[in-house]
């Protein structure tokens, strides 16, 4: 203790710097890149601050000063960000196999809203574009944006080249802060909310109704490996079983179709179907009207009618035919 009272005010400043680039170790630690900009940065403001001290003017030329070298720093971001933005990693096209005519990977058809990175990629290419093309006129307008902020100070004269200095030096350290915080941590939180959002069982319901919509086989059969997935993660849901009826209702309309149908693969698809349907039923007495809704050809349309394929089945008939009379009474 006495020892760094009788220290002098260096010898602690080195000694807390050494303490904070060394480990416990005394093995020298990583330095992130984030430290090496808040130096530079800070080095920055301390040289605008010492330009400024001698200035008539002092606190108004410190003030724009400070307001220049931000605005440049916030517009070095921006582009920084622009050009950042990670991209998706999407397949708009994937091949079809041929010997079961689904496809691979259709799990991962589905992606995250993209508008941001579009915007970023057209904004980027504007930037880059009209950079090039107009990469002799840049000097001279930047001299001009110079010319007109030095006006900022005052009566004083500011040279033209001390604000250029300003706007290159926090831009280009903007640029460089935007960029590699948006690529090292942005990147890992799309990453973070994309697994917790996949990770929920709302995202599965959404994404079984939604693959009852694509063309068949590889609609239904996606509906149905991501049901049984959800099944498995999740535990019973009538909406996901609902789903499930259509689809194996799909499935079975398929092989019915086929030159030469698959018997036992049909009466798998049915009896798949029919005690899909009996767990709606279990879970939720009052989807019938919704069930019948699929079913009748009365009450179908187009676009659903996944059911409507057993309508002349004695099965589904016994289980949702009742609803008709039921539909008629009041309050139903």
């Amino acid at each position: 203790m006495s020892k760094d009272k009788n220290a002098t005010i260096p010898s602690l400043i080195k000694r807390r710097l050494i303490r904070r680039l060394q480990d416990d170790n005394g093995q020298p630690k990583e330095i992130k890149w984030s430290t090496y900009q808040a130096l530079a940065l800070g080095a920055g403001g301390i040289i605008l601050v010492f330009y400024t001290a001698n200035a008539p003017a002092r606190w108004q030329s410190l003030a724009i000063g400070l307001l220049v070298a931000g605005a440049s720093l916030a517009t070095g971001i921006l582009i920084g960000f622009l050009f950042g933005i990670p991209r998706t990693l999407q397949r708009e096209a994937q091949k079809v196999d041929t010997t079961t005519g689904s496809q691979p990977g259709t799990a991962d058809a589905y992606g995250v809203n993209t508008n941001l990175e579009q915007i970023s990629d057209w904004l980027t290419k504007i930037i880059v574009g009209v950079g090039l093309v107009q990469l002799t006129v840049i000097p001279g307008k930047l001299r001009g944006l110079a010319d007109y902020l030095a006006t900022a100070f005052g009566a004083q004269t500011v040279p033209s080249a001390m604000v250029i200095t300003i706007i290159c030096y926090f831009g280009i350290f903007g640029f460089l802060l935007g960029y590699l915080w948006t690529r090292l941590y942005l990147m890992g939180e799309f990453s973070r909310v994309e697994r917790i959002a996949r990770d929920k069982p709302e995202f599965y319901e959404g994404l079984i109704h939604a693959y009852l919509y694509q063309p068949m086989p590889a609609g239904f059969e996606s509906t149905i490996k991501q049901g049984e997935e959800y099944y498995r993660r999740f535990g019973d849901n009538w909406r996901v079983w609902l789903y499930l009826a259509c689809a194996y209702a799909q499935q079975y309309s398929y092989r019915s179709r086929d030159p030469q149908p698959n018997e036992d693969e049909n009466k798998e698809a049915r009896r798949n179907s029919l005690n899909a349907v009996d767990r709606v039923l279990q879970l939720n007495p009052d989807a019938k009207p919704v069930l019948r809704g699929l079913w009748d050809p009365d009450e179908t349309n187009p676009l659903e009618n996944d059911l409507q394929v057993f309508w002349e089945d004695a099965d589904f008939k016994s289980r949702l035919a009742e609803s008709k009379q039921n539909s008629t009474e009041p309050g139903c």
